[in-house]
């Protein structure tokens, strides 16, 4: 991929049909990168590479735990398991300490070698006799030299195999080629042999991403071919709002139902909300709405009436079971570019209410909010974890239904 061809690369979704894909795709060495709906591409391969390393990290920190393998192929599945995070673990090593040699010293137990006193004395227990100390066994320094120069080789091709797969994130330089053929058992026994002996936190990470990179192998012969990302970003959204506004431990907010049918009785699976965020007393009532609205500013793209009234449920929960004396307020939060033509500036702004024709709606909870918050901004706030951003929602929700704005 040339250096100044990546923007070529880059698509963002419509969410229409079969364009629902985010994240990345190689099919026979041919990579593309699908941004979710509302992000704002940017236009210099600097930031562009910025804004691929931000998506891979709102994937695998939101749902990257709800992958259940490796996927090899093209398959169609809502989340694939390709392990980008052993692949990307490998160049920032590199980057950083280039290719591994040996540098720990390693020690065992042996009745010849070169002996350290220190560690022997500490750690032997000797044989006294006619009051002098003797060590029959000793603490000497073990020689690894070779085993340490197949580490080395073994290192020598997950870089290359990493650069080979996602190198072009970083750079069109590629790394030398390893000196070493592929033996998948040959490297997993080294790689784990040294796993069980290294107590270096970084040559942990480093030598569990190369396993992982050994386990994803492909067919040498074969086009790359691999597939990291979701079908289903509206989960990745989900989870990106309630990690920055949410509390845990909300199934106290859940409102519940029970069937009682001839003397027995079965409580049904309680309608849960999103989020649910307080500011003082306050509780506001969040619904993550991966929606078209944002990108389209179509009103049918926006949440239709079960959405709605079952907003108002919960809220009307809230308010007669939980809250004291703070009001109970509902939002549907839905994403867009902020940047677009389509809306003023603004990483989080107001659009309208939503309300139900069978309510007074004389209640904050009767009126749902809908807000439109910036894609690229959510991702980059859940990184840094800014505790200020439930302020400035709560005011921009509050705001509108007291007639603030």
């Amino acid at each position: 991929m040339s250096e100044y061809g990546i923007r070529d690369k880059c698509h963002v979704n419509t969410n229409r049909d079969a364009d629902t894909f985010v994240g990345i795709i190689c099919d026979k060495g041919d990579f593309s990168v699908h941004f979710p709906l509302g992000f704002h591409v940017s236009e210099d391969d600097r930031n562009l590479r910025k804004d691929i390393m931000l998506l891979i990290s709102a994937i695998e920190t939101t749902i990257g735990h709800r992958e259940s393998g490796i996927q090899k192929s093209a398959e169609d599945c809502n989340q694939t398991g390709f392990p980008i995070q052993a692949y990307l673990s490998v160049i920032y090593d590199y980057f950083e300490r280039g290719y591994y040699r040996e540098r720990e010293v390693e020690y065992n137990v042996a009745k010849k070698g070169k002996i350290n006193w220190s560690r022997t004395i500490k750690t032997q227990r000797p044989v006294i006799q006619d009051d002098e100390a003797y060590y029959i066994d000793f603490v000497t320094r073990k020689n690894t030299v070779n085993e340490n120069q197949i580490i080395t080789l073994i290192h020598e091709y997950c870089v290359a195999e990493s650069f080979e797969k996602i190198g072009w994130l970083f750079t069109d330089v590629k790394s030398q080629k390893p000196r070493i053929k592929r033996n998948e058992r040959l490297f997993k026994s080294v790689l784990k042999e040294k796993l069980s002996r290294t107590f270096n936190d970084k040559n942990k990470i480093l030598f569990n991403a190369m396993l992982q990179i050994i386990d994803n192998l492909q067919d040498e012969e074969a086009p790359i071919e691999y597939k990291y990302g979701t079908y289903r970003f509206e989960y990745v959204w989900e989870a990106l709002i309630d990690r920055v506004y949410g509390i845990e431990g909300k199934a106290a907010y859940f409102p519940k139902t029970t069937w009682k049918v001839k003397g027995k009785s079965y409580d049904n699976a309680s309608l849960e909300p999103d989020t649910i965020m307080l500011k003082g007393e306050d509780i506001y009532v969040l619904d993550a709405k991966y929606y078209k609205y944002g990108a389209t500013g179509h009103l049918g793209d926006l949440p239709e009436s079960t959405s709605i009234n079952k907003q108002i449920t919960y809220g009307e929960y809230v308010a007669n079971n939980i809250v004291n004396n703070g009001m109970v307020y509902n939002a549907f939060l839905m994403p867009f570019d902020s940047l677009s033509k389509l809306w003023e500036a603004g990483e989080v702004i107001h659009i309208g209410e939503a309300t139900g024709d069978w309510r007074e709606n004389d209640k904050s909870y009767e009126r749902v909010q809908g807000i439109l918050i910036d894609v690229k901004y959510l991702m980059h706030i859940t990184v840094r974890e800014d505790s200020n951003e439930i302020f400035r929602l709560s005011e921009c929700i509050s705001k509108a239904v007291e007639g603030r704005e």
